[in-house]
């Protein structure tokens, strides 16, 4: 597998900490010691940092980070493993928690002997099974390595805002079970500790006397700190004008640099800035976002190509990307130079955070105050020509200026800037996709996940639903169990956000119905369902509406509510007969299976799985077929009969591993935990007896 040159959509954005270097990095003695006394508390697991946009939160967890990397070098930390994940727009809580085992790099399924529930090798791949899983069986796990000796870890989730609402206090669509992690963080992780930083903490004050929870607040900087950060950025000044500035902006780290890039840019002295009727609006309000303004109209057209560009990624993005989102084209015929010295100055300003690379290129982000600005000031500054020559060396059109401040001009240009960002994708989709029968995992189409995202934010939902059906990218999340990831993606393409046709959008409705109920959130399962349904009989879609009975019949069964599954099934049984699908019948009849094998009619429920495997068999779907004879080997094994059980389960297995069966390890792991029971020789003989009697009870059941 090539190396990846692109940010992976997981939005797992970096895994390595800020840099912290004291030449340009306040160090930041008195609050890395508090926050180093509060997780030094052997009852305390889990720190939140909190505090404003801007105010240090990352810089501080990373200096936690470098401080303790040092004390494990040293042998003086009882820490065995260092986790950084820098949480991105898309993140999500399986994607965390896989991230964090693959971090710790340990053998989890021996760790968990003697019967591990699930394993959890370092590639994508060893994870499919992983992402299957129930929310809490997910974070049981995580919970369990993070609680062993060998795995004591130091684990940093910064901006875990991201994967919470804290200020609605409810976690985001398609993020998963957030209660039931904070729930984890509030118990005894026995060595390891986990530090937040968030912008509000996500603990209510219910769980604020949790003594495993400790919080602190990240606010300014003391008057030295910030005279120092001052002068280490190169403002000169008195100490009375030097403390003054403090003042104004109020310890605010953010803001202290964007004072310091203000001087830097504008030239004028510190007097004039501070005192100057000219600037005294900058000093009302919101002195953060104010400077932010004022430093953006010293920038040059380029400059603020750059940033309108920037605020379009939710991940750092590569000199590549910003070009061709920038431009519509590649390097061919551009002043790289040029854009590469603008983009080191935005750099060196701390406007643009640089990101290296594992494969050692350097992608590029922007402070989420700055993003949050230019997006709402998109169109405001590219009107401007003071620096016309480098815009028309480097290709870059300056569109004249609309209407400022009008909400629906500023609307629809940031939509055609995705449009340029799905473009960048594009390309890099036609690079490094392999053909959809060659992808193994997410990784593999991680572009095109990009495109269909930034096609949604150009308001042109119906193509990324088209792209997903084309690429078979549905059916592969599915597969690979990127379902958080695939909900995110239909929920923007529906109504209240998006539009897709009719028929589109009962199949979306519907989707939806499955994918949540599959992570145990039936309440929204049975509202998406009841919302495909009445979609799909609107428009006469009868496909749809089996399909959608079908689905919501199986998550009922899942349930337990047997009687209304059943019900459903059989109404699906009754509108196939319309418009006959034999694909359709054969995944209800096993369901009907499934439904009375786990309500003990096992006559009825072999009745079932025979029709059902007939139908698999004639429609040559190994597939179904091999899950249809794992069940009927189960039904067998609930009446006792081990032999006849084992004459099924084993071609049944070798069906599965044939077509690459990815939840085939429970069966697998079925079969290793009856041998221990049964014992090696008792289970040898067992097996041999099975295989001699396989063709006759194969024929039997095919019969």
């Amino acid at each position: 597998m090539h190396q990846t040159p692109y940010i992976l959509r997981s939005s797992i954005y970096s895994k390595v900490p800020p840099l912290t270097d004291p030449r340009f990095v306040l160090q930041r003695v008195d609050e890395v010691s508090t926050a180093f006394r509060m997780l030094g508390d052997a009852q305390t697991s889990t720190l939140v940092l909190t505090g404003d946009s801007g105010s240090g939160k990352s810089t501080l967890a990373a200096l936690l980070y470098r401080r303790l990397e040092i004390a494990v070098q040293a042998a003086q930390a009882p820490i065995r493993h260092l986790v950084w994940l820098s949480l991105g727009s898309n993140a999500t809580l399986p994607d965390v928690i896989a991230s964090i085992l693959r971090e710790i790099e340990i053998n989890v399924g021996a760790a968990l002997a003697p019967a591990p529930t699930l394993p959890a090798p370092s590639s994508n791949e060893g994870f499919s099974d992983f992402f299957m899983q129930k929310p809490e069986v997910q974070i049981g796990l995580l919970r369990q390595v993070l609680c062993l000796p060998q795995a004591s870890s130091f684990v940093v989730l910064d901006q875990f805002e991201e994967l919470y609402d804290a200020e609605n206090s409810k976690e985001i669509v398609g993020r998963g079970a957030i209660p039931l992690f904070l729930d984890m963080l509030q118990s005894n992780l026995g060595g390891s500790k986990v530090v937040l930083t968030s912008r509000i903490s996500p603990f209510n004050k219910q769980n604020a006397a949790v003594i495993c929870i400790r919080t602190n607040l990240v606010s300014r900087v003391s008057i030295p700190e910030g005279v120092a950060l001052l002068q280490q950025r190169g403002v000169q000044g008195s100490p009375e004008e030097l403390s003054f500035i403090w003042q104004r902006c109020a310890g605010h780290v953010f803001a202290l640099i964007l004072f310091s890039t203000l001087s830097t840019l504008s030239g004028f002295s510190l007097s004039y800035l501070l005192n100057s009727p000219d600037y005294a609006p900058m000093w009302n309000g919101d002195v953060t976002f104010n400077l932010i303004g004022t430093v953006i109209n010293f920038l040059n057209p380029i400059q603020r190509t750059i940033l309108r560009t920037l605020c379009l990624f939710n991940e750092p993005v590569p000199v590549e990307g910003l070009i061709i989102a920038t431009t519509g084209q590649d390097n061919s015929g551009l002043d790289i130079p040029t854009f590469d010295r603008e983009l080191g100055a935005l750099t060196g300003f701390a406007l643009v955070q640089h990101y290296p690379q594992d494969n050692g290129s350097s992608s590029y982000f922007l402070h989420l105050l700055l993003r949050d600005y230019m997006k709402e000031h998109y169109l405001e500054g590219s009107d401007r020509h003071s620096s016309g020559d480098l815009t028309n060396a480097l290709g870059v059109t300056v569109e004249p200026n609309p209407i400022l401040g009008n909400p629906e001009a500023r609307d629809v240009a940031l939509a055609a800037g995705h449009l340029r960002v799905a473009a960048y994708y594009s390309h890099l989709a036609q690079r490094f996709c392999p053909p959809s029968s060659k992808r193994q995992g997410l990784q593999d189409v991680e572009p095109l996940i990009a495109i269909a995202y930034h096609l949604c934010f150009g308001w042109h939902w119906q193509q990324a639903y088209d792209l997903l059906s084309y690429e078979e990218l549905d059916e592969g999340m599915i597969r690979w169990g990127a379902w958080n990831t695939l909900i995110q993606l239909y929920t923007a393409m529906v109504p209240p956000i998006g539009v897709v046709t009719r028929r589109d959008e009962g199949q979306i409705f519907s989707q939806l119905g499955l994918l949540y109920g599959r992570l145990g959130d039936y309440k929204q399962s049975m509202y998406f369902f009841e919302q495909a349904l009445a979609t799909e009989e609107e428009i006469g879609d009868l496909w749809g509406e089996c399909v959608t009975l079908a689905n919501q019949g199986e998550i009922l069964r899942c349930k337990g509510e047997m009687q209304e599954a059943h019900a459903k099934f059989e109404r699906v049984l009754l509108l196939n007969r319309q418009e006959y699908n034999a694909h359709l019948e054969c995944v209800v009849l096993h369901n009907l299976g499934l439904l009375y094998q786990n309500g003990k009619n096992y006559q009825q429920a072999w009745n079932y799985y025979q029709q059902a495997l007939k139908l698999a068999q004639s429609l040559q779907e190994r597939a179904h077929a091999g899950i249809i004879l794992t069940n009927m080997g189960m039904l067998l094994f609930d009446q006792g009969q081990l032999q006849e059980s084992l004459s099924l389960l084993l071609p049944a297995l070798q069906i599965r591993q044939s077509v690459q069966d990815r939840s085939t390890s429970s069966l697998v792991l079925f079969l290793e935990t009856l041998e221990q029971k049964m014992g090696h020789e008792a289970f040898i003989q067992l097996r041999q007896e099975a295989l001699r009697r396989e063709a006759e009870v194969l024929a039997i059941v095919s019969g």
